[in-house]
């Protein structure tokens, strides 16, 4: 029996695309596609997918302030979330609020294909911290507005030692700034999903 999915996507070019490239599997059958929450809920009334696949940044609400709505109109439904950047702290707080799961739009399209397979199962998709203890370690100091140098005295290291780990945090976050870095890691210190 094939996978009934619910894409909501505001924008109208991504949506066609998932659209067309999700059509073409021979174990989904789209039974819907939305451009906002509200449309989705609407979808979801008349008849329940196996698994929605929920943009994040949605206009009016967020994809995961609707994820306790979908559930409640489609208790069936397991909600993936679709989001331009898989942070783990997103995904911590997706997964909290009954998601299954969420993927990045940089997905090829076997890892979303896996993923909604998986997520049609009931499995819960692991979100991984990307970065080692030593690596939120320093991000937190980055976070709290130390120089490398005093980061690097500190822990007993060397500033080039820092700078080392400031470069592979940034490249595993897709983060191209320091002032990137220091928001990132004030945001996650906040919602207390990093440190």
């Amino acid at each position: 029996m094939a996978i009934g999915l619910l894409i909501v996507e505001d924008h109208a070019v991504v949506r066609e695309g998932l659209v067309r490239l999700l059509a073409r599997q021979p174990d989904l059958e789209i039974v819907g596609v939305a451009g906002t929450g509200t449309e989705a809920l609407t979808l979801l009334a008349q008849e329940c997918a196996d698994v929605v696949l929920l943009d994040i940044a949605l206009p009016g609400e967020s994809g995961l302030e609707l994820i306790p709505a979908v559930r409640e109109c489609c208790p069936a439904a397991n909600v993936l979330l679709l989001s331009m950047y898989a942070e783990p702290e997103v995904g911590a707080a997706a997964l909290d609020r009954g998601a299954k799961g969420l993927v990045s739009k940089t997905a090829s399209v076997e890892e979303l294909m896996c993923a909604i397979r998986a997520v049609a199962r009931g499995e819960t998709l692991a979100v991984r911290d990307p970065l080692t203890a030593r690596e939120r370690e320093i991000l937190r100091r980055i976070a709290g507005g130390s120089t490398n140098e005093e980061i690097a005295q500190s822990l007993a290291i060397q500033p080039k030692t820092v700078e080392g780990h400031c470069q592979r945090i940034m490249t595993k976050l897709d983060i191209h700034t320091r002032a990137g870095l220091v928001a990132y890691g004030r945001r996650a210190s906040s919602q207390q999903k990093l440190f």
